[in-house]
């Protein structure tokens, strides 16, 4: 478990930040999060991440910042505002070409807004997920579409020229009409990035829970194809680039963060159930908020799991996270760098997608074909089988 306490500079990694509160567990969520009454546990949250900051982040700005949760807005004022005091001790956030944080509708204040600005960051992220109330309270959200853009307006008030908003379709029961409207509602905002995800059924959530009872079941593949299409095509007439699967660049360009990640760059995570990963080390931190910050405050290293990935892993993995990008994916660059036969490897998985059309090679760069694009997460996935230990 050492590596969480290996990295001493930015040496080109992205710095992750979890806070992990919400106000309400959302039924389609999997990621490491809590609903606490007693908000002295913030307090606990903020000492243990000063501390775990001080062991793993020393000298440098990161290539990014990405403040996610959780919820990071739920945070009150004065807790708001440590959290960048906390986060600005250890990290030179002004430096920073791109810090983000993300936020929620029910939670995101004016006042936090000028807190997060006059820290440095220059880029929020704001979870709508839809504009319709029947799918909102569907998906547990705490907030109505008039709050949605009301917080907006507060944020462009405030003075952050880069605005992003999550977008949610494959929703049962939408329609899409309904999916469309949800479209045209987000873009009278004039955001300047758009994140558009296909709800998916993750294992463990209530809503997997619900599906696996018969309580619910998902859309028909052809209506999510459908609203898929229908969001590329006109989010290019808008003039946004789509980047990647699911997002989709304005004025504000493509999320810097993000792409580190699809590009395979080192990382450091901090807070609980963070993930990092350097030069084919990964490590996840302790989950619980208590036992995380209980081996934070000890200065004792905070990951509750780790593993060392082979190099064909690597590459593997790399393949599978370079298709979803629109620019593809260099098998010969990934070879070289990692140096394992590419060719050998994975040759055969990329003739056999270029045979189906799946595809399209140019030299050693592969990209996914118009309707692979379908189908992305099966292609990228035969990656990946291939590259686990034999």
């Amino acid at each position: 478990m050492r590596a969480a306490t290996q990295h001493r500079s930015a040496d080109g990694a992205s710095l992750y930040v979890h806070v992990p509160f919400c106000v309400v567990k959302c039924g389609y969520c999997d990621f490491n999060s809590y609903v606490v009454a007693d908000r002295t546990v913030h307090d606990v949250f903020l000492d243990a991440l000063d501390a775990e900051l001080a062991a793993t982040w020393r000298g440098g700005a990161p290539t990014s910042v990405f403040v996610g949760g959780g919820t990071p807005t739920l945070l009150d004022p004065p807790r708001f505002q440590r959290l960048f005091d906390v986060l600005g001790r250890h990290v030179a956030l002004r430096e920073c070409a791109e810090v983000t944080v993300e936020a929620n509708p029910e939670s995101v204040t004016a006042e936090k807004a000028a807190i997060a600005r006059a820290a440095g960051v220059g880029r929020m992220s704001m979870g709508v997920q839809t504009f319709h109330a029947r799918h909102l309270q569907f998906l547990d959200r705490a907030h109505a579409a008039e709050r949605a853009e009301q917080a907006f307006a507060e944020l462009r008030a405030a003075g952050f020229a880069n605005l992003s908003v999550d977008l949610m379709f494959g929703i049962p029961g939408e329609t899409a009409d309904e999916w469309a409207a949800d479209l045209e509602r987000a873009l009278a905002l004039r955001p300047d990035h758009l994140s558009c995800y296909n709800l998916t059924f993750e294992p463990g959530t209530k809503l997997h829970h619900a599906m696996e009872q018969g309580r619910v079941q998902p859309n028909d593949d052809a209506v999510d194809r459908a609203m898929f299409l229908h969001t590329r095509q006109r989010l290019a007439e808008a003039g946004f680039d789509a980047y990647e699967i699911s997002n989709f660049a304005g004025a504000g360009g493509p999320c810097r963060h993000n792409d580190h990640y699809w590009l395979q760059g080192d990382y450091v995570g901090v807070g609980p159930g963070a993930s990092s990963h350097r030069q084919g080390v990964r490590w996840t931190n302790l989950k619980p908020v208590e036992a995380w910050a209980k081996a934070a405050l000890a200065g004792a290293p905070a990951a509750g799991s780790a593993e060392t990935l082979r190099p064909r892993q690597r590459a593997a993995e790399a393949i599978w996270l370079g298709l979803r990008r629109r620019d593809g994916v260099d098998f010969a660059a990934i070879g070289a760098r990692l140096d394992v036969d590419v060719e050998a490897a994975f040759g055969a998985i990329r003739d056999r997608q270029a045979a189906a059309g799946d595809v399209v090679c140019d030299g050693d760069v592969v990209r996914l074909s118009a309707s692979g694009l379908l189908f992305a997460d099966r292609l990228s996935g035969d990656y990946l089988g291939a590259g686990l230990p034999g």
